[in-house]
């Protein structure tokens, strides 16, 4: 296997938690194991950067704008890798942020953490923890609406300006890709 198809792989991995992770926000557990689904994935790629392949060092979502000009604003590296390093902010931050409101009780058992967060409940409305939890969950709200907008700008840049790109990591096969 080559290494782009690895990437290819691994970013269709991660496109797919990431998304259902957003669309099961309101599910609780499996919100949850989603997202630290991403984590490993994320945690993954961390040591993959490591492993001396140029293809998949931390220096591509690092944007250079030397030269960029008017007659190749769209089509210059410096688009594609701010795009690239907001979604991996915006990615980074809604994990850890999700993280932390979780705090580990959703890699427990299922039954073992519904009984958890009932009697949890009970104790958070008693102190100030429920205030905190606010506001790290309204900033994991936010940081997925902003990965949401990234994505979006990602994706819709690649349709425009790098469609035989766009074409390979949506696995068409090579014969439709010519066309």
């Amino acid at each position: 296997m080559t290494i782009m198809q690895r990437i290819r792989i691994y970013h269709a991995t991660l496109a797919i938690l990431a998304i259902l992770a957003y669309l099961t926000g309101e599910f609780g557990l499996v919100h949850a194991w989603l997202g630290y689904g991403v984590a490993i994935v994320i945690a993954l790629r961390l040591l993959w950067a490591f492993s001396g392949e140029r293809q998949v060092g931390l220096m591509r979502f690092y944007p250079s704008f030397e030269g960029l000009k008017a007659n190749n604003l769209f089509t210059h590296p410096a688009i594609s890798k701010t795009l690239m390093l907001g979604i991996a902010l915006m990615l980074l931050t809604v994990t850890g942020t999700g993280i932390a409101i979780d705090q580990g009780t959703s890699i427990a058992l299922a039954d073992v953490q519904i009984v958890s967060v009932a009697y949890a409940d009970d104790d958070e409305h008693e102190g100030g923890h429920e205030e905190e939890e606010g506001l790290l969950t309204e900033a994991h709200e936010l940081f997925a609406n902003l990965l949401l907008l990234f994505v979006g700008l990602h994706v819709t840049y690649i349709l425009l300006f790098k469609f035989p790109l766009a074409k390979f990591m949506l696995f068409i096969p090579k014969d439709l890709r010519k066309k």
